[in-house]
């Protein structure tokens, strides 16, 4: 695919020193009623975050399907292979992704210690990573252009984070589409 390893580099080495930030800022902040809303304001941020950024790979997506096109025309691989491959390449990246910053955000913070806790939390970092590849996948598939893409893609995740039970509760949503459509599909529901 069209990705290097400059590029993963670069987005952890970005990934880490974000959560090296939210971890000392959140660091040792106590067990008080006030620390308990630091503490899921810190976990909403370190999830929002984690997967906004992934609309950054949009350009090497772009590129990625310009090279499928025409790999395709020429019959040597189907859709189902591309995304199977293409999902199977960004797996480890992905979880180290989830695993490294993770680690970093989780324990600076002063999160739950056992490892039952902190392997939920990654895995959960990891679906989502995985969920917004894919939709930034789709996205790519239907707005060939970069700008629009990347701001298709921005626009979606915000009303996503909107509804996902933060920053509105979920019974303080305007129905029938905010509650009963954007709420269910909203990935930082989960998260949160």
């Amino acid at each position: 695919m069209y990705r290097d390893l400059g590029y993963y580099w670069l987005h952890l080495a970005i990934y880490i020193t974000l959560c090296l930030c939210v971890g000392t800022i959140f660091h040792d902040i106590g067990f008080s009623f006030g620390s308990i809303q630091a503490r899921g304001s810190r976990l909403m941020f370190v999830a929002a975050f984690l997967t906004f950024m992934a609309i950054g790979g949009f350009p090497s997506f772009v590129e990625d399907m310009k090279v499928f096109g025409r790999e395709r025309l020429n019959g040597h691989y189907g859709v189902g292979a591309f995304v199977v491959g293409n999902t199977i390449s960004s797996i480890p990246f992905l979880f180290m992704i989830s695993l490294i910053p993770g680690a970093i955000a989780y324990y600076l913070v002063g999160l739950q210690k056992s490892l039952g806790h902190f392997a939920y939390f990654v895995i959960l970092l990891f679906t989502t990573m995985i969920l917004v590849e894919s939709l930034m996948m789709t996205v790519a598939s239907i707005v060939p252009g970069f700008l629009m893409g990347i701001i298709t893609g921005a626009g979606i995740q915000g009303m996503i984070m909107l509804n996902g039970g933060f920053f509105r509760f979920p019974n303080d949503l305007p129905k029938p589409f905010w509650r009963y459509v954007m709420y269910y599909i909203a990935f930082h529901k989960y998260a949160n």
